[in-house]
């Protein structure tokens, strides 16, 4: 019989890539709307910013980040980024106008390695149970269904987009947090 999966490193993987969906999803979701809102551009606009500002960045992101990861670490560079996205998303809760955008510009970037490099560092707690484990770690992605109905129950009660950023944000501290716990456990 082969050893379980049910080890905290791998199901501490499993909450984080969840975590990571729900984010990404919510981000995604809400950019625009926090944009009309927050910085006063109009809803075309603000789609192009995400289409080629957002996407765009995330695609460098995912280039490079592999790139980097030859010379870093995967959980520590998924807890730089983790934190970098954090401190983002912490901005676009308290803050308004176009320099919001960087903000958004900078969790784009740090999202772009975070699916691959959860995934890989939580398939390595598989213990010989690596089709089983990828399985699950792909239903993760049901975490996309749940941030953005929270996100908007949030800015539709309190009337700020902002304020619903507080659900990617705490996703995103939640990552970092694994990211120092996986250093404690593969050293």
């Amino acid at each position: 019989a082969k050893p379980s999966l049910c080890n905290v490193p791998f199901i501490f993987g499993l909450v984080a890539l969840f975590l990571y969906v729900a984010a990404q999803t919510g981000v995604n979701s809400f950019f625009i709307n926090y944009m009309t809102e927050s910085a006063s551009i109009d809803s075309k606009t603000a789609s192009q910013w995400l289409a080629f500002g957002g996407m765009g960045l995330f695609v460098v992101g995912r280039l490079t980040g592999g790139i980097v990861m030859n010379y870093i670490r995967g959980e520590v560079l998924l807890g730089i980024y983790a934190v970098a996205a954090s401190a983002a998303t912490l901005f676009l809760v308290n803050s308004t106008g176009m320099r919001t955008l960087a903000a958004f510009f900078i969790v784009y970037l740090c999202e772009s390695i975070m699916f691959p490099t959860i995934f890989a560092l939580s398939l390595r707690f598989a213990q010989g149970n690596t089709k089983r484990a990828s399985s699950l770690l792909i239903m993760t992605i049901v975490g996309g269904a749940v941030a953005p109905p929270i996100m908007g129950y949030i800015a539709d009660t309190t009337h700020s987009m902002g304020l619903a950023f507080i659900v990617p944000l705490l996703c995103y501290i939640a990552i970092a947090v694994y990211s120092v716990f996986l250093r404690k456990v593969m050293v």
